[in-house]
């Protein structure tokens, strides 16, 4: 759901400025006797009503160049061409502005051109390449101390962590981000001291909101989604950005769906939809109106939104993954009409899907080691840096470096202890020793007095159906609600368990969790690629947290470290 709007960054990250000063020289005049912000206000004057004639002045801007042997303006000639014009071919006038500028100090080249590879890399859903051109961009522009730059970069990670399954980092970035641009004088004073950057300032702090709502989104937390989606159509509203508005009321519309006023999410939906021109988001809308009309139990409107969406994510090759219910939920219809092959299409869609979804969840460890680390190691290197100015001015210099070493042995001999008890409780978790693996009591007589011969043994036979079948599974279950489908009360039920595993009814769910999860990583290795939370959800837990907590109890080790190194034996195995 997080597409940005970054061509407007662009345009205005190279130094242009889209005024609409009247024209110094006279009609009569030739392109080639006009100024360079004389050529640049009449290309944007042009377009978008008169492209054959914008690239005359595109043109002119380069051979001015050319002619005057600056690099720097020919590569911004250029720019014209990598950014209104360039559908298709975008990426190759971007390298001839590198090309041009790799050689020059300018302060915003050639950035640009690396954030144009990435811009087109993005729209491309080509994530990762869009990664390595913004990480580029950025180490020139950490160089030539370009704070704009820096910015847009700093977004567009975020827009990556959000579509590499990080939303909580995103959300972070972006809270971040926005504090910084309302908050920070530094900020203000780089934007709005240029009168080319005024209004990019504004658009940076409507485009963050709608980022933040959006990341509140994808981790359920409706409240806080509806408070900055509510604050980004004010907003909107109140600069007149109509294609911010349509944006964030079409996200609200999906915000309403999770909130189930299906009714409120179909009506926002509606009046978006015609206003909307990316592709992405109109397959997007129509997948929410098809979910939306499905819960109304209106399923020939939900299949044929569903199809629809479908059809136009098709067409650009764009996969988001609540794509997968939806082919599940047409694959189902389609089972039942008995249309086989076209149940089998879409079985193939949701193969096709799953693969292409573990690649971009690979996307959050690249940001993480080649965006996030390096940045730490910078702060870092900036922090030490300061502390020895500090230590060469006090006195207690020794002092603290010979506490700072206690500390730092301290805390290597602290996580090599750690990291052996990991290890060893590793070790044993693969060998079975660690998880209760203690079989249901089956006896021709009650092992508990308190409950009848004849109830204990159904219990037991409903318990084994209830493990083989992986019902504990579903988050939802609980105590009562087994106890409902056995037939009993939660009493018998409590006491059967007790007696059978030596638990309590609580231990008995996490451990089968846990057990179930431990098996799967250990035999299936598209789940190792799965964040913790997609893991958590897959062991029966709600939240991330919850399965962390549970199966650091059940195994005395974090699933982050399950997962590394079991990854990195069968690596090393395989060797």
């Amino acid at each position: 759901m997080n597409f940005l709007p970054y061509t407007l960054f662009i345009i205005l990250l190279c130094g242009f400025s889209l005024g609409t000063a009247q024209e110094s020289q006279q009609s009569g005049d030739t392109l080639s006797g006009k100024s360079y912000d004389e050529l640049n206000t009449l290309f944007y004057k042009l377009l978008p009503k008169d492209t054959l004639k914008a690239k005359v002045i595109a043109d002119a801007y380069i051979a001015k160049g050319r002619a005057e042997k600056d690099s720097v303006q020919m590569a911004k000639g250029y720019y014209y061409y990598a950014a209104d014009f360039a559908d298709t071919i975008g990426s190759l006038y971007a390298d001839t502005i590198i090309t041009l500028t790799r050689n020059s100090h300018d302060k915003s080249y050639p950035a640009v051109g690396y954030l144009l590879k990435g811009a087109w890399a993005y729209r491309k859903d080509d994530y990762k390449n869009a990664l390595s051109h913004y990480i580029t961009a950025s180490e020139y522009a950490r160089e030539r101390d370009n704070l704009i730059q820096r910015n847009h970069v700093r977004l567009m990670i975020a827009a990556l962590k959000s579509r590499g399954g990080d939303h909580r980092g995103a959300l972070a970035m972006s809270k971040e981000y926005l504090n910084a641009f309302e908050y920070n004088p530094k900020y203000k004073e780089a934007y709005l001291n240029d009168p080319k950057y005024g209004d990019v300032y504004l658009e940076n702090i409507r485009i963050v909101i709608y980022n933040i709502a959006i990341n509140h989104l994808q981790l359920m937390e409706l409240d806080s989604s509806r408070k900055y989606f509510g604050r980004g159509i004010r907003e909107s509203l109140k600069y007149a950005d109509t294609v911010q508005y349509y944006r964030l009321l079409s996200s609200s519309g999906s915000m309403e769906y999770y909130s189930k006023n299906y009714m409120a999410a179909l009506d926002s939906l509606d009046k978006a939809l015609p206003h909307l021109t990316d592709l992405h988001r109109i397959a997007m809308a129509h997948y929410y109106k098809g979910q939306s009309f499905r819960a109304l139990g209106s399923d020939k409107e939900a299949r044929s939104m569903l199809l629809k969406s479908d059809s136009i994510a098709g067409s650009i090759n764009y996969k988001f993954p609540e794509l997968r219910l939806a082919y599940e939920y047409l694959a189902e219809q389609y089972k039942k009409e008995q249309k086989l092959d076209s149940q089998l299409v879409f079985i193939d869609k949701m193969l096709d899907l799953d693969k292409e979804l573990l690649e971009v969840r690979s996307l959050d460890g690249e940001i993480s080691r080649r965006y996030d680390t390096p940045n730490l190691l910078r702060q870092k290197e900036a922090l030490i840096r300061d502390m020895e100015q500090r230590h060469r001015r006090n006195r207690l210099y020794k002092g603290i470096l010979l506490s700072g070493m206690f500390l730092l042995g301290t805390g290597l001999i602290y996580y090599y202890l750690r990291q052996r008890r990991y290890r060893l409780r590793y070790n044993e978790l693969l060998s079975g020793n660690v998880l209760n693996e203690t079989p249901l009591t089956v006896k021709g007589e009650s092992a508990d007095p308190g409950v009848p011969e004849a109830i204990f043994a159904e219990i037991i036979k409903g318990l084994s159906a209830f493990e083989q079948k992986k019902r504990f599974t579903s988050p939802e279950i609980t105590l009562y609600d087994l106890a409902q489908d056995l037939g009993t009360n939660t009493t018998y039920l409590s006491r059967v368990i007790n007696t059978s595993r030596g638990v309590n009814f609580s231990q008995y769910l996490h451990g089968l969790r846990i057990d179930h999860i431990v098996h799967r990583l250990r035999t299936e290795e598209r789940l190792r690629a799965y964040s913790i939370q997609a893991l958590a959800e897959e062991a029966g837990y709600n939240t991330s947290q919850s399965f962390t907590r549970a199966f650091y109890r059940q195994t005395g080790i974090y699933p982050s470290y399950f997962i590394k190194k079991l990854t990195a034996d069968l690596k090393n195995s395989a060797f």
